[in-house]
């Protein structure tokens, strides 16, 4: 959903960047995948079989639920995002975090690693900023390491040029940044990594300015819109 204010509907810095970006051809292999493994997870292994490789039984009903198997990958990774982000926002508020699944718990232990040896200062969590015709809410605004930073959590397990540029718009919306990164919290090891993209901050903007753009380009209904709302 968009952000609103004063009236006037803010596209999602991350509904821009996902429209602006080709990620069929991953998310095709993604999907697929989670079909395989649905399949060796829940149907019998064929016992008596002069192949070397595994033969499954599989019922029509097997059939449709390996098809949609990623729907279910989805929405879990996605309430195991939101968790680990509101269990950090806990943290550093000092308040309880609370975590129901292992996953989110695994992600979590991984940011308290992290937290142990790095000195971190929070100004602001979970803030909403506005930009040039689109908003977004930035996990972290605050001091690392002695520096004044914006950091993004994610608990996905590879690292994306998206993620880039949705930090470094955040951190345009900042005054006095010194540096930008993403944490990645692995929810299947518990480890943590950190990028730092303070030294592409410049050309990641000028990417993000340009998808803004595009997406205005692209949806000429929306972009009339906003500039009759914005009179």
């Amino acid at each position: 959903m968009a952000y609103e204010k004063d009236g006037i509907e803010y596209p999602r810095c991350t509904e821009i960047i996902s429209d602006c970006t080709n990620k069929s051809g991953g998310l095709v292999q993604w999907a697929a995948n989670q079909a395989v493994e649905w399949i060796r997870d829940n149907c019998d292994e064929v016992q008596e079989s002069d192949s070397d490789a595994p033969l499954y039984l599989l019922s029509k009903e097997d059939l449709e639920l390996a098809r949609f198997a990623y729907k279910d990958t989805s929405k879990t990774a996605l309430d195991v995002g939101s968790q680990v982000h509101q269990a950090i926002e806990d943290f550093l508020s000092n308040k309880q975090a609370v975590l129901t699944s292992e996953q989110a718990e695994k992600a979590f232990e991984a940011f308290l690693d992290w937290k142990a040896k790095n000195k971190l200062e929070p100004i602001a969590l979970e803030q909403t900023v506005y930009g040039d015709r689109w908003a977004g809410t930035l996990d972290y605004y605050g001091y690392y390491k002695g520096k004044l930073c914006v950091i993004d959590w994610k608990t996905s397990k590879a690292f994306y040029p998206e993620m880039r540029y949705q930090v470094a718009a955040y951190r345009s919306c900042t005054d006095g940044v010194e540096g930008c990164g993403v944490l990645m919290l692995d929810k299947e090891t518990g480890m943590p990594k950190f990028h730092d993209t303070s030294k592409t901050y410049v050309q990641d903007l000028k990417v993000f300015n340009a998808m803004v753009e595009l997406y205005y380009l692209r949806h000429p209904r929306i972009r009339k819109r906003f500039e009759k709302e914005g009179k």
